[in-house]
């Protein structure tokens, strides 16, 4: 008789956390509706070519930094630095009024993160968390106290900076050891000649095909006697788009849903903020050649 199998461990709770938030942002965000999902794009930056959290993060830690700076001014001497206590009020509210967008924003880039950089993405937003959470108590305690009197919510303030910086070392973290959120194809270089990649008559319409050029993957579509190539590899996180999904002349990665025209390489759908790396084709001697054009 055969041993019975042994049952696998108990996921941890952070992995099982994970799991539920991520359902919920992909729900709350539209990861899983049908093309475009316009909230998801608009929150990833798609639309503006660049990630959109990154930006906006410079809003709170930029201006919670000043509160410090105005906080520090006014406890020196209160008698005679109160217009830094009306200062430290402003900037509070306007590193809140930052941070909630900068919150949403993260949690729809890390609601398509997985292993690793996910584990730190989590870490990462409990501490934006806890200090946006912090300067809110700082918030009400000054609005309660008057900007005279806010010794206690000067501190907290400073607690508060000290959990952002630590948010913002796990953020760097991420996209610098982890590559959360770079280019996959920023490396591609490509080549400057044209090169044969199979034979025109092997080549059926509608279908995608991974041919190399260069050392590099691209993936070829045939559409009546147009011939397309943009890199097969999704900029997002590395998807291989010639196993993707084909509606027209758009591609949808496996993976995470980023949507880009087969015919200019165009980003149309989150995750995704770059474009996808194009190639120009032309047929030579029954020949199907392909070569990388420059950026667009």
């Amino acid at each position: 008789m055969s041993e019975p199998a042994t049952p696998s461990p108990p996921q941890p709770f952070s992995e099982r956390l994970s799991d539920s938030l991520q359902q919920i942002i992909q729900a709350v965000v539209g990861s899983h509706r049908p093309p475009p999902r316009r909230l998801k794009s608009l929150l990833n930056g798609t639309w503006y070519g660049h990630p959109l959290h990154p930006v906006i993060t410079d809003i709170p830690v930029t201006a919670w930094i000043l509160t410090a700076l105005f906080d520090i001014i006014w406890l020196i001497s209160p008698a005679h630095n109160s217009w830094a206590a009306y200062g430290a009020l402003v900037t509070v509210i306007v590193g809140l009024l930052g941070a909630l967008g900068a919150i949403v924003t993260g949690f729809t880039d890390w609601s398509d993160t997985y292993g690793a950089e996910r584990r730190v993405g989590l870490n990462h937003s409990i501490f934006n968390v806890s200090a946006t959470t912090l300067y809110i108590v700082s918030l009400i305690l000054r609005l309660l106290a008057g900007p005279g009197d806010g010794v206690a919510a000067a501190i907290i303030g400073f607690a508060g900076l000290a959990s952002v910086i630590y948010a913002s070392y796990l953020g760097g973290d991420m996209v610098f050891v982890k590559g959360t959120g770079v280019n996959h194809t920023a490396w591609e270089a490509g080549s400057e000649e044209y090169e044969a990649v199979m034979s025109l008559d092997s080549v059926e319409e509608n279908k995608l095909y991974r041919v190399t050029a260069a050392g590099v993957a691209v993936v070829l579509l045939r559409q009546g006697t147009q011939l397309y190539a943009i890199s097969a590899t999704c900029p997002h996180a590395g998807g291989p788009l010639d196993e993707g999904t084909l509606t027209g002349d758009v591609v949808q990665c496996p993976w995470h849903g980023s949507r880009f025209c087969i015919r200019d390489g165009r980003a149309l759908t989150g995750p995704t903020t770059v474009n996808a790396p194009r190639y120009d084709v032309r047929v030579r001697d029954e020949q199907v050649e392909v070569k990388r054009l420059g950026e667009h």
